[in-house]
């Protein structure tokens, strides 16, 4: 399974009009309606916001944004699922040039700024991950880092005061190298978690 992790704004023009595409990877609908929000504070005098985005095989929604029906999200959709993309996002803002571009004219603009921002984009696989808290003392805490220090984890967060607190996203192998030497030292929040990595 894979995502858009990074991406670079890229700008095309068609007969005036631009197009600025944009990816991201999205948790949920809740980081879709972040974007979405920045955006539209982001970029001013937009005519379009469209966008497309896929979560899993039967989450997905695109809009055309008051474009003609299914000649503006619908094409930026079908990049997303003809290149295997989950919990991705892609977004085409346009500024109107004055020149109407047609039904075949917008699914072409649409289809070849989402075909570019991919190609400007980072893709990786996705993994599962669990939600680690940790609690040690701070010898125990530095043999934990260490332990892990060569497999696949990210700190969320640390607190160092009388015992150290973390949270740390952890891969399979990961956790089964924590659980094996201190298995009292940490509790699962959550659980299959997708990351890329």
């Amino acid at each position: 399974m894979k995502a858009i992790t990074e991406s670079k704004k890229i700008i095309i023009v068609e007969k005036n009009s631009t197009f600025i595409g944009r990816g991201f990877f999205v948790k949920d609908k809740n980081d879709v309606e972040k974007f979405i929000s920045s955006l539209r504070n982001e970029e001013k005098g937009y005519t379009h916001i469209v966008y497309a985005y896929r979560l899993t095989s039967n989450e997905f929604y695109y809009t055309d944004d008051r474009e003609p029906k299914n000649c503006a999200g619908l094409p930026v959709y079908n990049v997303i699922e003809k290149n295997e993309l989950f919990f991705s996002l892609i977004t085409v803002i346009r500024f109107f040039g004055g020149i109407k571009l047609g039904a075949s004219g917008l699914v072409r603009a649409y289809s070849k700024c989402a075909i570019e921002t991919l190609k400007n984009s980072i893709i990786k696989e996705l993994e599962n991950f669990y939600l680690l808290e940790i609690s040690a003392d701070y010898n125990e805490y530095n043999k934990i880092l260490h332990l892990i220090e060569r497999t696949k984890h990210k700190i969320l967060f640390e607190d160092f005061k009388e015992k150290v607190k973390a949270k740390i996203y952890v891969n399979d192998e990961t956790l089964s190298k924590i659980e094996k030497i201190y298995p009292d030292s940490f509790e699962i929040l959550d659980k299959d978690i997708l990351l890329p990595y």
